[in-house]
């Protein structure tokens, strides 16, 4: 991981921490299927190698999107390398209802300086066929990243069964999603909210900082509870995060982005859990 939350729910990267006599206390920003988040406890490793990449690191709970889901264990076969092709930096988005985990078992993953008895190793083959794997992601999880910086080049996307789109083709801050470039679309759009105003089927229409044309995010009454939302005020000031369809209704002058069911996200979370 390259980001972590600190005790208020902020991200904190791992430049952040370099030098520090002392790392703060920080947990895993990542999802678990059920929408709840990881929490668990993480450290730093590497921060003084010229060798390896400095990163955090964390005993993810079962299905937690930040957790490692690239190794397969066979038994028997450890010491081997198997060759693949060239791995493309994808994520597969976690919307709508919970998703079964399709990492692997779930153990913890062995030490990294003791290599486990059952862990198959990959080596890249340019010559061979692209690999077809993709990391699951959570908008919540995903927010963590926009506002750390942490996103990757070259990021595709994978929205339910479409095929993988460059994240810069789907993801917008609300600075820049204007009318003329994203009306009638479907897109990730993220930003602060700066206000709110009740909706007459008691949903919420939060305003969002400099957002461009005035967009706001309709969030609908399955959504705040879902999120255990039951003082609108608490979200003023926070970053939002929601996937859903622009439109301009008829005869206004503002536009929206409704978010679909199970697919907004707050940073710092409504709710927290700690292990």
């Amino acid at each position: 991981m390259d980001a972590a939350l600190d005790a208020d729910g902020n991200p904190v990267t791992i430049d952040q921490v370099r030098g520090l006599a002392v790392l703060p206390d920080l947990w895993c920003p990542g999802e678990l299927p059920d929408g709840t988040e990881c929490g668990a406890k993480v450290w730093a490793t590497s921060l003084q190698s010229t060798k390896r990449a400095a990163a955090f690191a964390a005993h993810h709970g079962d299905g937690c999107d930040e957790g490692s889901e690239r190794s397969k264990d066979i038994p028997g076969d450890a010491g081997h390398e198997h060759p693949q092709g060239t791995r493309p930096i994808q994520w597969r988005m976690r919307l709508g209802l919970p998703e079964p985990s399709t990492g692997p078992d779930g153990r913890r993953r062995p030490d990294s300086k003791r290599p486990g008895q059952l862990t198959r190793r990959y080596r890249t083959e340019p010559a061979q066929q692209e690999a077809d794997t993709a990391d699951q992601r959570s908008l919540s999880t995903m927010l963590v990243n926009l506002i750390a910086g942490t996103i990757p080049a070259g990021l595709e996307l994978v929205i339910g069964t479409r095929d993988p789109v460059p994240a810069d083709q789907v993801i917008v801050h609300a600075r820049d999603a204007t009318i003329a470039t994203w009306l009638d679309t479907d897109l990730i759009i993220w930003g602060k909210v700066s206000g709110y105003t009740r909706t007459q089927w008691d949903g919420l229409m939060l305003r969002l900082v400099d957002a461009a044309d005035q967009v706001a995010i309709l969030v609908d009454k399955k959504n705040l509870a879902r999120l255990q939302i039951t003082d609108a005020d608490t979200l003023v000031g926070r970053h939002v995060i929601a996937y859903g369809h622009y439109t301009l209704p008829e005869g206004s002058r503002r536009p929206h982005v409704r978010a679909a069911a199970a697919s907004v996200a707050f940073n710092p979370r409504v709710v927290r859990r700690r292990r």
